[in-house]
């Protein structure tokens, strides 16, 4: 619970609404601070919050499978784990267009938004 906690402390204040949506999605599958289906966790949380920003956003079961396949090559190229991050992934500069796993987020949001 300290994980989502944090989530929420943290979260971007004067961002682009899809760069908010970005770093929920990427933050919540990182932190893995549930013990089971983080990533369709972190899609509806993210779908929910851009719903109730007034956004829909829409996406098939085979286009979120391919989103995860490719997640876990960049978290794998990037954090060198496919575990959990710490609390540290919060922070701002983990959450930039130059990380690949918070533009592979911040991209799949851009081409499903409705």
């Amino acid at each position: 619970m300290r994980e989502l906690k944090k989530l929420v402390e943290y979260a971007p204040k004067n961002r682009d609404i899809l760069e908010i949506a970005a770093y929920y999605l990427k933050n919540i599958i990182l932190l893995q601070a549930f013990p089971d289906a983080n990533h369709r966790t972190a899609l509806t949380a993210m779908e929910r919050f851009l719903e109730k920003n007034g956004l829909t956003f829409d996406y098939t079961p085979v286009e979120a499978f391919d989103f995860r396949k490719e997640l876990y090559n960049r978290r794998l190229h990037v954090y060198k784990t496919y575990e959990e991050r710490p609390i540290s992934v919060l922070k701002d500069d983990d959450n930039q267009v130059e990380n690949n796993v918070f533009l592979l987020c911040l991209e799949f949001i851009k081409v499903h938004i409705r």
